[in-house]
């Protein structure tokens, strides 16, 4: 983790200069390129000059968790819902979605996931897609931290493991994570197990279960005539990068891992100062830092960011980053873009704990 000096040298580094590009972006649904416009701006204009209600200061997810086996859902929109959840032994039943996607990407620690397609394993810095219908359930190590996005958009687009330019495996330890014993769960690996079917529209007092034979629920399912050969799609994150982003222009260097109609997901490899400041018009971002130190500049605060910290920036928000220090290699960023505004629905300042992340990589 950097220190408070070299935090400093690089927000030192970033005003040495005193103009800046700024890159403009509406969206384009399945488009390489949303550029709406550049500008030449004042650097001192762009860092801690605004104010608003839609402000929401930095915030360190997993620790907000107050237990384990249960989805804290951080923000959501129409479409959309972020959260995070703690998969510790056997979850209690099986889950479907009937009738939205739902996307895992694991932060920390080994998860299996039993699928009606089969069985995959996660780890740090992979993402696991799921369409509607198909019934899964997790096995977590006591490590197992992940994100979850529900989408009720299907997703429509995955990047092809063509696309892939290396092969990284990651392992993440947590310092400071709560002392959580495994929850009595239903684990039976034969018989009779439990399923949950979960509906976009579901309130808080509705629940749909099912008995089912667990011989039943594993790789039974297989796609229609004239779809694609796997219903479920695994990626790795971090793999698929053709150059630094952010070095030279927009979207330079980083491929879409996964696209809906309002929702877009994006990883970054920055060196140094990114190229400009991005003001979007029509996206918000939710930005988690995943390896490496950085400082995160915009019009409200330049907020320090270390490994486990989440921003976000709201729409016509000005921002841009600088890796810490300046010439550090080993920053890695999975941002999730939504169309749609996000409502905040957790309360964000509520930390129970105070973890701190450390990575190590194994590149080839």
């Amino acid at each position: 983790m950097a220190t408070k000096k070299e935090f400093e040298a690089a927000e030192a580094s970033v005003r040495a200069h005193e103009e800046v590009g700024e890159f403009i972006t509406g969206w384009k649904h399945g488009e390489p390129t949303d550029l709406a416009g550049w500008a030449t701006r004042k650097k001192a204009n762009l860092m801690g000059t605004a104010k608003s209600t839609h402000y929401t200061p930095p915030f360190r997810p997993f620790d907000l968790l107050k237990s384990p086996n249960a989805v804290l859902i951080l923000m959501e929109n129409a479409s959309h819902r972020i959260g995070v959840e703690s998969v510790v032994g056997v979850q209690e039943s099986f889950h479907r979605y009937v009738d939205y996607d739902v996307i895992y990407f694991q932060f920390c620690g080994n998860t299996s996931i039993e699928t009606e397609c089969g069985i995959y394993d996660a780890g740090p810095g992979e993402l696991i897609l799921i369409p509607a219908g198909i019934s899964h359930r997790s096995i977590g190590n006591k490590d197992s931290l992940r994100y979850v996005c529900y989408s009720h958009e299907p997703i429509e687009y995955v990047m092809d493991e063509a696309q892939y330019t290396g092969h990284t495996k990651f392992k993440m330890s947590r310092t400071g994570r709560p002392a959580w014993t495994k929850t009595k769960t239903n684990s039976a690996a034969n018989g009779r197990v439990l399923e949950r079917m979960h509906f976009w529209n579901d309130g808080p007092k509705d629940l749909t279960t099912a008995e089912r034979d667990y011989d039943a629920m594993i790789g039974v399912a297989t796609a229609g005539p004239g779809q694609e050969a796997s219903l479920v799609h695994k990626l790795r994150a971090f793999d698929h990068f053709t150059g630094i982003s952010g070095s030279n222009g927009p979207d330079v260097g980083t491929q879409v891992l996964m696209e809906a109609p309002s929702l877009r997901i994006r990883t970054y490899n920055i060196i140094g100062e990114q190229f400009a400041f991005h003001r979007p018009l029509r996206s918000e971002e939710l930005r988690i830092q995943f390896r490496g130190d950085a400082l995160d500049l915009s019009e409200f605060d330049n907020v320090e960011c270390t490994p486990g910290i989440v921003t976000v920036i709201p729409l016509g928000i000005a921002h841009s980053v600088v890796t810490v220090p300046p010439n550090a290699t080993d920053f890695l960023r999975l941002n999730f873009y939504s169309r749609l505004p996000w409502r905040m629905v957790a309360d964000l300042n509520d930390h129970a704990t105070e973890s701190q992340f450390e990575i190590k990589t194994n590149a080839s």
